[in-house]
């Protein structure tokens, strides 16, 4: 057993919420450090363009791993929603989703090689790409931003029939249990954010 490495963000003020996974095996440090002090830095640094924040704390933590052996490596999923406009960029492989009408749509861009291997996230390497999807939401709309310790169970026939009359923790509830029952391959930290538009 790990320790659990994944930290959550939720800013309803700001309409900010996001999803860091530490990477377990960083190429050093802690990954539940990095993603700490990424989900601290985006509270610090995000002013509602969330590509420039995502850049901003990269570079921050690529400074902060030069004199800080303990900070490791973390995937970052951030979500932004100003009205009814969602916004979502990610560095790595934590996965996001709109539910819009009984459609599962992608909001991410997962980052790993054909082998299987996370190609880019927040401490390594030097020069990554932040990835952005936006969309416009409706009443009745679903955002689920997760850790990939979930990801496997997040299909269409499993995640839409819950966009239909459960709460948001409900939701959230139903879709841990799925993924402690159906473990993928590797057993990964299970953390996880959902949204519903009621107005």
């Amino acid at each position: 057993m790990h320790p659990y490495e994944d930290r959550i963000l939720v800013d309803e003020k700001r309409g900010l919420f996001a999803v860091a996974d530490g990477v377990t095996h960083s190429t050093r440090g802690s990954g539940g450090v990095a993603a700490e002090l990424a989900l601290r830095l985006l509270h610090d640094y995000f002013t509602n363009d969330v590509v420039e924040a995502m850049k901003k704390i990269h570079q921050k933590v690529m400074r902060e791993r030069e004199n800080d052996i303990t900070i490791g490596e973390t995937t970052l999923t951030v979500a932004s929603v100003r009205g009814d406009y969602l916004s979502v960029g990610n560095i790595g492989d934590s996965p996001a989703y709109l539910i819009h009408r009984g459609v599962v749509h992608a909001m991410f861009t997962a980052d790993t090689s054909p082998l299987g291997y996370i190609t880019q996230v927040v401490g390594h390497p030097k020069n990554i790409r932040v990835h952005i999807v936006e969309a416009r939401l409706r009443r009745g709309d679903m955002v689920i931003v997760a850790s990939d310790g979930v990801g496997h169970v997040l299909r269409p026939s499993f995640v839409v029939p819950l966009t239909k009359g459960l709460n948001s923790d409900s939701v959230v509830k139903e879709i841990i249990q799925e993924a402690q029952l159906k473990v993928n391959e590797y057993d990964d930290d299970k953390s996880m954010v959902v949204l519903r538009v009621v107005g």
